[in-house]
C-alpha cells in the first residue's frame, strides 16, 4: 500500500497545464480491474509512564515518537503510544489518528473506524482522517461508506487528489465497468464538464498516475458552482 507524507504531498493546481487527451473509455476501464483495493493510498501520520509526566509532554515529542514508530512499522508500539497520548489529551485528534493508523495496519478495521471517527468528531475538517476512514470501511467490506468518506474528504478539500484516486477506485470496484459507463453517460447528459472532471479523476488519473490530468480536472472542478458539484455527486451516488 502506498503512503504519502501530507507535508510533502502538494496538490497545487497548475493553471498552465493543458487538459490531457481523452483516452477512449472502454480502453481505460479494464485496467482498473488490476488496480484493486490495495492501490488505495493510506495517509501516513507524517507530521512534523506516569500520568503527570505524560500530560507534561509537549506536542512535538508526541509527534516525533509517532513518526519514528510509524517509520519502523512498529504498529503495536504506535498503538500503545497513541493510546497513551489519548489518555494524556483525549481531545487531541492526532492521538486518535495515530491509533487509527496502527489499528488499520494490524487489520483491526472496526477499531480503526472507531478511532478515525473520533478523530473526525474532534476535527471535522481533517481530510487525512476521512481518507483513512474510507480505507478502513473499504477493508471492512463497507464500500458505500468508504465512498462517502472519500467524498467528504474531496468536498472539504477538492485539491486532495489522493482521496479522489481512492474514490474513483472504490466507485469502479463497487459498480464495475457498466456502472462507471452509465454514470459518465448521465453526467454527460447533465453537463459535459462534470463528465470530463469525473472521467479524468476517476478513470484516467487512476490508470496513468499523471498528476497533470488530476490537477487540470481539479482546476475545472473549482470553476463549477456548488450546485453543479452537488449535482455531480448526486448522479454518482444515486441508488440503483
Amino acid at each position: 500500500m502506498t503512503s504519502v507524507d501530507p507535508i510533502t504531498e502538494v496538490a497545487a493546481i497548475c493553471d498552465s497545464c493543458p487538459m490531457s487527451k481523452r483516452v477512449p473509455l472502454l480502453l481505460l476501464l479494464p485496467w482498473l480491474v488490476f488496480a484493486g483495493p490495495v492501490a488505495a493510498a493510506a495517509q501516513t501520520f507524517g507530521l512534523d509512564g506516569d500520568q503527570a509526566a505524560l500530560a507534561a509532554r509537549p506536542q512535538a515529542e508526541w509527534v516525533r515518537q509517532a513518526q519514528a514508530l510509524e517509520k519502523r512499522a512498529d504498529w503495536a508500539g504506535l498503538l500503545a503510544w497513541g493510546q497513551a497520548w489519548a489518555r494524556a489529551d483525549a481531545k487531541n485528534p492526532l492521538a486518535w489518528f495515530v491509533q487509527g493508523r496502527a489499528l488499520g495496519e494490524q487489520g483491526r478495521f472496526a477499531d480503526a473506524i472507531a478511532a478515525y471517527r473520533q478523530n473526525v468528531r474532534l476535527a471535522p475538517g481533517d481530510v487525512f482522517a476521512r481518507n483513512n476512514l474510507g480505507n478502513a470501511y473499504r477493508d471492512s467490506g463497507r464500500p458505500r461508506e468508504a465512498m462517502l468518506a472519500y467524498r467528504a474528504a474531496v468536498e472539504i478539500d477538492p485539491d486532495y487528489i489522493q482521496a479522489w484516486h481512492n474514490l474513483g477506485l472504490m466507485f469502479y470496484l463497487t459498480k464495475g465497468q457498466a456502472g462507471v459507463t452509465q454514470a459518465l453517460q448521465k453526467l454527460q447528459a447533465s453537463d459535459s464538464a462534470l463528465a470530463d472532471v469525473w472521467r479524468a479523476l476517476a478513470v484516467e488519473y487512476s490508470i496513468t498516475g499523471d498528476m497533470r490530468v488530476a490537477r487540470e480536472a481539479v482546476r475545472v472542478l473549482r470553476g463549477l458552482s456548488e450546485a453543479e458539484r452537488a449535482r455531480m455527486f448526486g448522479i454518482l451516488f444515486a441508488e440503483g
